[in-house]
């Protein structure tokens, strides 16, 4: 009767210290079938859905703005002091993307309010038109 026991123990011993081993490096033919392939997918879906992470970690907020001017420095200073003139109350900001400066006013949440807003500065700047844009928070 106290041989079974034993062998139970003796037994629950073995398995027990066979899954601790303290081995350190696998043998060669084990670290080959523990490669892992990885598959990568790129798909439309997911590059919005990376850009549109990016745009929530980066505060920013998409807005409709209106451009009244594109061209050189000059240009771009004149078309900013002109509109500050007309509009005393509103700012303008003029910014560089190569090759050209641009002049750009306000930001608008919805593109139906920035095309009244348009018809009004169209008056006055004829070549004026809305796009759409990222900014940051901070900046509204």
């Amino acid at each position: 009767m106290m041989i079974k026991p034993f062998f139970v123990l003796a037994f629950c011993v073995h398995i027990s210290s066979m899954g601790q081993s303290t081995q350190k490096n696998w043998p060669v033919e084990m670290q080959d079938s523990l490669e892992s392939v990885l598959n990568y997918v790129n798909t439309n879906r997911v590059d919005d859905l990376l850009e549109k992470q990016k745009r929530n970690n980066k505060n920013t907020v998409r807005v409709y703005r209106v451009q009244i001017y594109s061209g050189n420095r000059n240009g771009s200073k004149q078309a900013q002091e002109r509109f500050n003139e007309i509009y005393p109350n509103l700012k303008a900001q003029t910014s560089y993307e190569q090759p050209y400066f641009k002049t750009k006013v306000d930001a608008f949440r919805t593109r139906l309010n920035a095309e009244k807003t348009l018809k009004k500065y169209k008056k006055h700047f004829k070549d004026a038109f809305i796009f759409e844009e990222y900014i940051s928070i901070d900046k509204l």
